[in-house]
Formats: structure tokens, C-alpha cells, sequence
């Protein structure tokens, strides 16, 4: 320290570059101190400018697209400071000037946020117009004289109140929501809002008004009942609104929820669907009749499900006909018989249907107990025992609820429906029969593809068939208290409390319920302790679920249900003690992720048949690795992987779990991390995250992956003049929208990260009524994932990694100049996303040798995101050990290295001038998305021929070159100061399929080389150009007329 005075005193002398060192040096403090002053100012302005958000927000408003920015990059600033608090804690003398810079720099981006969150005028804009979303439509067979009648109801000024009633199953939600989409297309100038509310069986008052609240664009309710009321009461009477609200079974008051009454001076309608006509007749409704179907209506309606080759088998017509009449008109029930005889041509079989059915609906005198036994008869096709018990532990869930196809496959695990075997296998076999119950038409396809809806009808009958003495339902109600003790029957089987707002265990609440095996409890409100005796009864229970609860312990009462497979106590977050798991044999699932446990139960190591183990916990200070290779039957094992308080030195042993397919975990040292990599049984693996990390190394694991594509194919109905005419360009504005194909069939392949609904809603608008005919199928690739945190490894150090890797984060490597210095990774092949963050060493991606052809690691690669990297300057070094090869060598090599590469993402590389080389300027076909952000030095995005670090004076100047970016989407361009161009003066890019424009911050960018095929044809879709104003006037473009045709599409 004696010598750093004369030091700094020399330095003194040598001008401005050293003063400026020495003053970031000596004032570090005294500009933190001051640039946390700012950065408090500016949060300060934040909340301020939230409280008016809040505020004017309430009224249907959106936010200004300059205010959601600037609250962005304050979420940049914090994120900054933690960085750089981070810095300070370990800076010495050798990197307080570095920091000092990087606090000055700080301060002037922080000064410049608040002078731009200096909003005058209003924060929010009028919201577009969006009366309602339509919906997927199934296919409406007669009805049309009650269609005609609703709307004329609605369409006149005499009625206000319209109920729709009929039999359960027999049409009124589909026929309401035909009505909805119609009034989607021909009466927005007479209602300017859309509403649609389920209301299931048990009202909830509440969430009714919380869901109106959301259509009208209100975004907080006020908590007091009468102020909720008022609120209501004044958005909905300044609006003419039709309010369909489906499924009613009680009457309730319009005036306590907040819904004016419709009469004929506000023009507003509401309708009501209900199996009770006397509850509509209460509530003053004009009542409109479903009546089942014809016999022809119901006849074109079966062979529309079971198919038309049934008729081409002539001895087929006469009991088909018999099985159609008893039907009896539902055309719920014809769906689900037809779906059951779907691909059933022998006679015989079709008469020992006929029969059983028969004997279904005679059995019984109800009229609600004739459609359940309708509707039994397809359950009992399914003979397969374990496939009705899935279709029976769907009504455990809410009415109307959209069921996750995984969470729902996963409790069939739990319960062992679905045998034994590798978790794929099972979720294979949970897949086909969910398959096969939406095939036959028991359970329904959500829009998105991978979720299940159980017609209300459908649950009941479940219900219905179970027997209500042995399933317990009362999900999603509102329920506040437990039943009591009268309501919990000795011979329950399944108990289903989920979703309820219970706060509390009655204390003296005992059970005695020796055949419960399932109590699901999840998602409620529990605050207090569960009393020892509330499970003191239950000796068979097998499936316990208390997850999404506030609960701070488990009884110990629970040690003793030794039936016990699976205890799911998922996001508790507050749970901070479980008794021993000793006695406990059977447990073959335990879910402790998010809770606060900081040591794992005694007895886990006595638990020889786990199979599921989840720890993802940041709370758990110690794990027992010993235990690990006790729980041989492991197929999932999951730690936290960003603690920096839990050792796992001897991780390593888990590679004597021989059954073991899913695995997270973080290695301490070195030299388990490569023993495990180095195994055969991270190999075998089918998902897998390691992360490589000191114990004291803190990082945040933060989603890099670009979203899953999906393709949907609709058929489009309507005049297609009229469609055709705006149909591309309102495609156009969808965002995630990647490419839209009609053929001359007027079938719409669509293909983006976009949901149906959202396509459906902008086909409305353009006058189509479509039908989505083919789903997506979710794409859900295991992730095979490797992370390097904080790693310090010096030359003679080997870092394995497995030769199926699809995924690489490194996070502070700063003596890592590239990838390619890694010797296990030039075996990769799979590689799909790498991201790399704060490596200060780095100085390129990869290197290759010109003298010889390697295997290109990054062959595969399709996400690349590179993030605080201060020595890179290439993304690809050419190492030439021969100084007479010829140059077009290199070219070879690097041309398409980034072939595969869909999004690219760099910032804050403060060393990149050149973004890609020029030999890579053709082979990035792939590419779809391209941020660069605060780069300071960037000069350009493809290097001019002839330059760039592995082409330095090789090349000569060529006439106007052009580069093809076929697939490039999304162009962002932002904070590069010294941006002189995109490409060469001589360089033209064709952009074939970009959307979306956003350029700030770029002063040095002068000209735009970009050729679009919207220059030449208008009607091409586009969705936005982003620019200050400034920027906008003073750039040229190389197509002449690039100004006049985007500017529908500017915005600033």
C-alpha cells in the first residue's frame, strides 16, 4: 500500500487518460454514494409514476409504449446495481478504477432516465377496441329457429333479459357461443362490449365481478363489497354491452354483483343459460326453449362424429337408426356415442351396444339419471378399468376447469393407474389415454393444445357413476370452513377441497374415514397448524396434497400413515417442519419444492421405494449425501442449483441411482463435476440441468430459451372477397405470427409462437368465421442443460461435458477466451442454445484451425446470447498456422457456421466493431431474431468485405453485394453509438420476412440497406418500425419509397 502514493503521483503526469484513472480510482465511494442517491430519486419517481398508472389505468386505458420503456430500463438500472454492489464488495486496488468507471457511467444513464420520466401528459392511451374474442366453434346442428329467437330478442328494444334453459347436454352453451361470435362480426356499432362469464354450479360472487371487471379494463377492484358494487355499477352504465352468463343454476341479485339492469333506454342485453326455467322466470328473463334435436338433426349429427362409412355397410342402417333414437335428441349424448363407435363396422358388436344401452337409460326413472346412463354407456365401452378410473379423477376438479395435460398425467402416476415402469413410459401411456377420452369425446381439447376441459354434464355424470358416498367434490366453490364431521363419510375414497379459501383446521375436526386413499387440499388459504388429530382416522390415505398453502408444519400424526405413496406439499412456502418419514415405506413421492425447510425430514434415507424426490428449495442448508444412493428407486431427483449455502461435495454418487431420468444438481468441485459428466449415466438421462459452481458463487438462472413454435391449420368461411382483401395484413400485426399460408381450399396453415384465439379474433375482424381444424402439438423437448458459474480453471484443467448437451450458460469464466479452449466441447453435436455472461476474458465464441475441417459444435445452433463480454471483439477467431493459405480457406469455414441460428441476442460487449463477418453475411438463413444492445463500439452488424478480424486487408471492394436474411423477424437495434451501418456501402440485405423494426440511441446510423417485399407490394404483412422522431427524418433508405410505405407503421 506504501508504494500505491508515488504511484498514483506518476500518473498524475501522464495526461488526461491517467487522471481520468486515477480519478475513478480515488472518488469510487463518493460516486456510489452519489449514484445511490440517484437511483433512489429515480425509484422514488417509479412508485410515483406506478400510483398514477394505477390510477389512470382503471378507466379501459393502455399504457404509453414510452412509459412501459422507461420503466424497463429502471428495472436495467437496479439490475445494474446489484451488479455493481456486488463488485464493490470485492474490489482491491487493482479494479476500484475499472469500477469507478463503470459508477460514472451509471450516473449518466440514471440522470438521463429521470429527465426522461418527466411525463406532462397523460401515461395511457385509449385502449382499441376489442369487444370480445371468439370462440372455437364446434359444429351446431339445427337450432336455428332458437338461434333466430335469441337474436331478435337482442336485436330489439323490448327485452333486456333473455334465459336460454333446457336439460343438461342439450346445446345452450354452443348455441350461445354461435350467437357470441355472430355478434363478434355484425353488431359492434350496436355493443361496444362483449362479455362472456361462466358461472358453474356454486355462484361465486366475487370472481363474477372479477371477471367483468377484467372485460371492462378495470385493473384492481376496490377490496370493500360496496365500493366493488359502485365501481361496477358506473363502467357498465357507460357502455351498451350484451353480458352472457352461462350456466346459472341459482338466482342471485344484478344489483349485488354490480350489473345494472338492462332496460331499453341503456340498449345493454344480458343472457342467461340455465337448466332451470323457474330460476330465469325469477330473475324477469324472457325464457327461450332448447328443445332436443329431430330425428334427422340427430341422425346427420351422429354419422358427423362416428363417420359416414358406417352407411356404405347396409346391414349397419337399421340399428343405427334404433341407437340414434335413443339418443333421445341430446346432442351431448349423440357426441360421446358416436365418439365410443367411432371405427366399429361389425353388426353384432353395433346390436350388443344397442342392448346395453337400452338397458342403461331403462333402468332408471330420472330425467337427469336417463342422460347420465346415456352418457354411462360410453364409459363402460372403455372396459379398461384404469382408463375409467382417469376419466373418473377428472371431475375432482373444479367445474369448468382447464385441467394441464402433465399435472393431471402426473397424478395418475401418483395413484398408479398407469402401472410401473420409466417415468417416459408412463407419460407415454398418460398421453394415449388422454388420446383416446378426448377421441371418444369424454373429455374436450382445450384451444392451446396441451390442457383437458370436462363438460359439465360429463363431471356430473362421473360423479354420478362413483357415487357422491364415495367422491367428496367441492373444488373451487369459495368454500371458507372444512365440511364438518357429518358430511365426511366412513366409506370416501377421494376427497377434493382444492381451490377453496379455507384459512383454518377446526381443531376437534377427526375424520373417520378408513377407505380415503386421495385428499386433495392444494391452493388454499391454510394460516394455523393442522391439529394431530385431523388424520389420526385415515390408515389407507395414499395421496396427500397440500401444496399452494400457508401451513408452517406438518403434525406429527402424519409419520403414521404408512399407505402413504405420494405427499406433495408443493410451494408451501412457509413450511418449515416435517416430521420423520421412518415408517413411511410405501412413499414413492415427495414434492418439498419452494418450501422452508432447512434440513430434509429424518428418516428420508429409510425411503427404499422413492422415486420422485424434489428439493428445489433455496432454504436447505445441509444435504446428507450419504443418503443419496440409499434411495435407489430415484427416477426424478431435483436440487437448487443457485444456492450458495448448501455443499454437495460427493455429488458425484449419484451416478449409482441406476434408474435415475431426471436430474438437477450443482457441483461444488471440479472433479465431480467431470467424474459425473464422464459417466454412462448422464447419457441414459432424459432431462438433466448441471451447473458447475463454488459454493460461495451467487447467479440467477433466468429463462434464455426461445419460445416453442406452433402450427395451426383453420378453415375459413365467409365471402372471399371480403377476407382476402385484409386478410394478410391484419395477420401482419399479430406478434410471434411467423408465416400464414391460404391455399385454394380456404385452409389457413398459421405457423408462430402464437395462440389460437388470438388468430381466430383477427379472422373475425376480417370477416371469416373460421374453425381451427388442426391443433398444435406442444413441443416439449428435455432439457439436457449444463451451467458454468464463477469457475476458476487453469490450463491444465479438462472440463467434461455430456456429448448430448443441448443447452450452455456460463456465467463469470474470466479466464476462458473460448469456447473452443474447453476440450470436451468440440465432442458436442447437439448444441441448441448457448448463453454467456460477464466472461472477461473472452476475445471470441469459437476458434478454428484453417488448416484443418473439425466437427463444428455449433452446427446446431439456434439460440446465442452474449452478455457483458468487455474483451470480445469476434464471434469467430480463424487461426491460420500456415502463412501461405490462400484466404477463401477461412471463408469456407465460417460461411456457415451460424446456419442453424434463429435468435441472436449481444449486450454491453463494449469491444465488438464488427458484429459477423462478412463470410457469414449469406449464412444466416436461419436467423429470426437480432438484438444488439449497448454496445459501444459497434461499428457494424456485417463487416464490410475486406475487413473484420480474420480478413484484414485480403479482401477487395465488389459491386453492390447482396445478403439474404430469408427468416429475420425482429431487427433491434439500441444504445450503439458508434453504429455507422448495418452493412457496407456497397451491401443490400433482403429481409423477406421482417416484422418488426426498433432502432434508439443509434446517432451514427445514417442509411438503412434493407430491401422488404412491403416496398413493393403494400398489402405484405409488417407490424412496427420504433424510432425517435429525430432518427426517423434523418435516415435515408435504400429503396426510394422505404419512408412513405412504413409510415402507417411508425411508431416513436
Amino acid at each position: 500500500m506504501e508504494l500505491i502514493g508515488p504511484i498514483i503521483d506518476v500518473l498524475s503526469c501522464l495526461g488526461d487518460p491517467a487522471c481520468r484513472y486515477i480519478g475513478h480510482h480515488r472518488k469510487l465511494e463518493e460516486r456510489m454514494n452519489y449514484l445511490q442517491t440517484r437511483v433512489d430519486h429515480l425509484n422514488t419517481l417509479k412508485r410515483d409514476t406506478e400510483l398514477r398508472i394505477k390510477a389512470e389505468l382503471r378507466w379501459g386505458k393502455i399504457l404509453r409504449e414510452e412509459v412501459e420503456k422507461w420503466l424497463l430500463d429502471i428495472q436495467g438500472v437496479n439490475d445494474e446495481m446489484r451488479v455493481i454492489n456486488q463488485r464493490l464488495q470485492h474490489v482491491s486496488c487493482f479494479t476500484r478504477a475499472r469500477l469507478g468507471k463503470l459508477v460514472s457511467l451509471t450516473v449518466q444513464q440514471v440522470e438521463k432516465i429521470i429527465e426522461q420520466g418527466a411525463f406532462t401528459d397523460s401515461l395511457v392511451i385509449d385502449k382499441p377496441s376489442d369487444a370480445g374474442i371468439p370462440f372455437q366453434l364446434g359444429h351446431l346442428e339445427g337450432e336455428t329457429v332458437v338461434k333466430a329467437e335469441i337474436w331478435n330478442y337482442l336485436m330489439g328494444d323490448e327485452t333486456g333479459m333473455v334465459g336460454v334453459c333446457g336439460m343438461g347436454g342439450i346445446g345452450k352453451t354452443t348455441i350461445m357461443k354461435h350467437i357470441h361470435n355472430q355478434l363478434l362480426k355484425e353488431s359492434k356499432a350496436l355493443f361496444e362490449k362483449l362479455i362472456w362469464v361462466t358461472v358453474s354450479k356454486e355462484i361465486n360472487i366475487p370472481n363474477l365481478q372479477q371477471e367483468i371487471a377484467k372485460a371492462f379494463g378495470i385493473v384492481a377492484l376496490p377490496e370493500l363489497e360496496q365500493e366493488r358494487v359502485a365501481v361496477l355499477m358506473d363502467e357498465l352504465g357507460k357502455k351498451k354491452f350484451v353480458l352472457i352468463l352461462d350456466d346459472v343454476w341459482k338466482k342471485f341479485s344484478l344489483s349485488e354483483v354490480g350489473i345494472p339492469i338492462p332496460t331499453s333506454s341503456c340498449g345493454s342485453k344480458l343472457v342467461l343459460t340455465s337448466r332451470s326455467i323457474e330460476e330465469c322466470r325469477s330473475m324477469d328473463c324472457k325464457i327461450v326453449k332448447v328443445k332436443p334435436l329431430s330425428n334427422k338433426e340427430s341422425m346427420n349429427l351422429f354419422l358427423k362424429h362416428v363417420g359416414r362409412e358406417v352407411l356404405d355397410v347396409p346391414s349397419l342402417k337399421e340399428v343405427l337408426g334404433h341407437i340414434v333414437k335413443e339418443c333421445d335428441g341430446l346432442p351431448l349424448a349423440i357426441v360421446v356415442i358416436a365418439g365410443s363407435m367411432k371405427g366399429t363396422f361389425d353388426v353384432r358388436e353395433w346390436r350388443n351396444a344397442l342392448r346395453e344401452l337400452r338397458e342403461h337409460v331403462r333402468s332408471v326413472k330420472n330425467a337427469d339419471e336417463e342422460i347420465y346412463e346415456r352418457l354411462k354407456f360410453s364409459f363402460d365401452r372403455l372396459r379398461d378399468q384404469k382408463i375409467q378410473n382417469c376419466f373418473l379423477y377428472c371431475s375432482l376438479y373444479p367445474e369448468d376447469y382447464v385441467i394441464p395435460r402433465m399435472e393431471l398425467i402426473e397424478y395418475w402416476i401418483d395413484e398408479g393407474f398407469l402401472g410401473t415402469g420409466s417415468r417416459e413410459e408412463m407419460y407415454d401411456w398418460g398421453h394415449t389415454i388422454l388420446n383416446r377420452l378426448e377421441n371418444n369425446c369424454l373429455l374436450e381439447k382445450d384451444g392451446k393444445g396441451d390442457n383437458v376441459k370436462m363438460h359439465d354434464v360429463m363431471r356430473d355424470t362421473a360423479l354420478y357413476i362413483k357415487d357422491r358416498n364415495r367422491f367428496m367434490v367441492k373444488a373451487g366453490i369459495g368454500l371458507y370452513e372444512f365440511p364438518n364431521n357429518q358430511e365426511w363419510a366412513e366409506d370416501l375414497e377421494r376427497v377434493s377441497l382444492m381451490m377453496n379459501s379455507i384459512r383454518k383446521f377446526p381443531p376437534d375436526l377427526s375424520p373417520i374415514c378408513a377407505n380415503l386413499s386421495t385428499l386433495l387440499l392444494q391452493k388454499n388459504k391454510f394460516r394455523y397448524g393442522i391439529p394431530e388429530s385431523f388424520f389420526l382416522h385415515m390408515p389407507g390415505l395414499c395421496i396427500l396434497d397440500l401444496s399452494y398453502s400457508d401451513i408452517e408444519q406438518l403434525p406429527d400424526s402424519v409419520s403414521n400413515l404408512e399407505k402413504l405413496k405420494s405427499l406433495v406439499l408443493h410451494q408451501c412456502c412457509w413450511l418449515r417442519y416435517v416430521p420423520s418419514l421412518e415408517k413411511l415405506k410405501a412413499l414413492r413421492k415427495l414434492d418439498l419444492c419452494n418450501t422452508a425447510i432447512e434440513k430434509v425430514p429424518d428418516g428420508l434415507e429409510m425411503l427404499a421405494n422413492l422415486t420422485y424426490l424434489n428439493l428445489f428449495t433455496e432454504s436447505l442448508k445441509e444435504l446428507p449425501i450419504a443418503i443419496v444412493p440409499k434411495l435407489s428407486c430415484l427416477q426424478y431427483l431435483v436440487l437448487y442449483v443457485e444456492s450458495s449455502t448448501l455443499k454437495t461435495r460427493g455429488l458425484e454418487s449419484v451416478t449409482r441411482l441406476t434408474k435415475l431420468e431426471t436430474f438437477e444438481g450443482r457441483f461444488n468441485e471440479l472433479v465431480d463435476f467431470n467424474t459425473y459428466c464422464r459417466s454412462s449415466q448422464v447419457q441414459g438421462l432424459s432431462s438433466y440441468l448441471l451447473v458447475m459452481a463454488p459454493l460461495e458463487a451467487k447467479f440467477e438462472l433466468k429463462q434464455v430459451h426461445p419460445p416453442k413454435m406452433s402450427r395451426f391449420v383453420f378453415k375459413l368461411n365467409g365471402n372471399k372477397e371480403i377476407y382476402r382483401k385484409n386478410l394478410f395484413k391484419l395477420l401482419s400485426r399479430i406478434e410471434g405470427l411467423e408465416s400464414g399460408i391460404l391455399d385454394g381450399e380456404a385452409k389457413l396453415t398459421v405457423v408462430g409462437c402464437v395462440e389460437s384465439s388470438t388468430v381466430l379474433t383477427t379472422l373475425a375482424k376480417c370477416g371469416s368465421e373460421a374453425v381451427l381444424l388442426k391443433h398444435p402439438i406442444p413441443c416439449c423437448l428435455p432439457q439436457k442443460e449444463v451451467v458454468l458459474n464463477g469457475c476458476h480453471i487453469g490450463r491444465e484443467d479438462t472440463v467434461a461435458f455430456p456429448s448430448n448437451l443441448r443447452s450452455l450458460r456460463i456465467y463469470e469464466f474470466h479466464n476462458l477466451r473460448s469456447l473452443s479452449h474447453i476440450s470436451f466441447f468440440q465432442q458436442t453435436n447437439e448444441l441448441e442454445t448457448c448463453s454467456i455472461h460477464g466472461c472477461r476474458g473472452m476475445e471470441s465464441v469459437v476458434e478454428l484451425w484453417s488448416s484443418s475441417s473439425p466437427c463444428n459444435p455449433l452446427q446446431n445452433l439456434e439460440l446465442l446470447h452474449l452478455e457483458k463480454l468487455d474483451n470480445l471483439h469476434t464471434l469467430v477467431k480463424v487461426v491460420e498456422r500456415e502463412a501461405c493459405l490462400v484466404s477463401t480457406s477461412s471463408s469456407l469455414i465460417t460461411a456457415d457456421i451460424f446456419s442453424q441460428l434463429k435468435s441472436f441476442h449481444i449486450e454491453a460487449c463494449s469491444n465488438m466493431k464488427q458484429l459477423f463477418p462478412f463470410e457469414c453475411g449469406n449464412g444466416l438463413q436461419n436467423l429470426e431474431n437480432l438484438v444488439v444492445d449497448n454496445c459501444v463500439q459497434m461499428e457494424e452488424i456485417v463487416a464490410s468485405e475486406g475487413e473484420g478480424e480474420n480478413r484484414k486487408g485480403k479482401g477487395t471492394c465488389s459491386p453492390t453485394t447482396t445478403f439474404s436474411f430469408p427468416k429475420l423477424r425482429v431487427l433491434r437495434l439500441v444504445k450503439l453509438p458508434a453504429l455507422k451501418s448495418i452493412c457496407g456501402s456497397n451491401m443490400v440485405m433482403t429481409c423477406d420476412s421482417l416484422r418488426c423494426i426498433e432502432i434508439y440511441d443509434c446517432p451514427g446510423l445514417k442509411r438503412m440497406p434493407l430491401l422488404l417485399p412491403i416496398f413493393e407490394d403494400s398489402s405484405h404483412p409488417f407490424e412496427r418500425i420504433s424510432c425517435s422522431k429525430k432518427w426517423w427524418k434523418s435516415v435515408e433508405w435504400y429503396h426510394p419509397n422505404a419512408k412513405n410505405v412504413l409510415q402507417p407503421w411508425w411508431r416513436h
